[in-house]
């Protein structure tokens, strides 16, 4: 596994090492990044494409790593690898790095471009930044009113544009972020993941007690990479009760496995 050590100095992206990528791989080479505190605040998001009509995002989580999707190193030939950052209404972009990716053993069409199972579990981190959003915008909305009413009275002095109208459609957009903070809120009550869960079977079988089971959740088991060639194996089937859940397996397994659990509450 090549792991692409990236240093983020500003706005300046630097590669570090020049580790041997072979096309074809999914699911296995990683990035890490390092960034100063200029970055400090910002979600990041890594961006990876060969072409730039088939640009491919990941969210970075809070050790800054993510693995390299598989569709952007597809095919030998150049990979490119950026970061831009969100923070409030600022957005920070890096210069771009290159990295030669190898004739690999298979590739092109050959690679799986399906979504993984990662991409929903992005899903749910963006809803929870959309919350932490709602919430900076609420400690800082009756600032905002105040400096947009001076800021008002002032053009409207000048004549500088119908501040009835602008008033209107600051109104529109403060509804429709309320909307958005509200849906995320409800999203977040119905849905939660468990994150690195030890599970380790017993005669096939499974008992992961938490109290976020309940008899009608349903729930589906990501397992991380270094679990999922076992797991593969099986036919591994979770059932959910009031305060645990019962995972079933179609051979022993005897490894003990690492997954994240994704939690739907009616």
């Amino acid at each position: 596994m090549a792991q692409i050590e990236i240093l983020l100095e500003k706005q300046l992206l630097t590669i570090q090492n020049q580790d041997i990528i072979a096309s074809g791989d999914v699911n296995y080479d990683t990035c890490a990044f390092s960034f100063d505190s200029t970055w400090d605040g910002f979600v990041k998001t890594a961006v990876f494409y060969q072409d730039k009509k088939n640009v491919q995002y990941v969210v970075l989580g809070s050790d800054d790593t993510c693995t390299i999707p598989a569709v952007a190193m597809a095919k030998e030939g150049n990979m490119y690898i950026g970061v831009f950052g969100v923070s409030g209404s600022k957005v920070m972009t890096s210069t771009v790095g290159r990295l030669y990716i190898r004739q690999g053993a298979i590739s092109g069409d050959a690679v799986s471009t399906e979504p993984s199972d990662d991409i929903f579990l992005a899903i749910i981190a963006q809803y929870q930044r959309i919350v932490m959003l709602m919430q900076e915008y609420e400690s800082t909305a009756k600032a905002f009113n105040i400096k947009m009413a001076e800021q008002n009275e002032i053009l409207k002095t000048l004549n500088a544009f119908d501040v009835v109208e602008i008033c209107r459609r600051l109104d529109a957009i403060e509804d429709r972020m309320i909307f958005y903070a509200n849906l995320a809120e409800e999203i977040m009550a119905r849905e939660v993941v468990l994150r690195d869960v030890s599970i380790k079977f017993v005669d096939k079988s499974c008992r992961i007690e938490n109290d976020l089971f309940a008899a009608d959740s349903l729930c589906d088991v990501y397992f991380d990479e270094f679990s999922y060639e076992t797991a593969a194996k099986s036919l591994i089937l979770p059932v959910s009760y009031d305060g645990y859940l019962e995972l079933s397996s179609s051979i022993d397994i005897t490894d003990e496995l690492t997954a994240n659990i994704l939690i739907r509450r009616n």
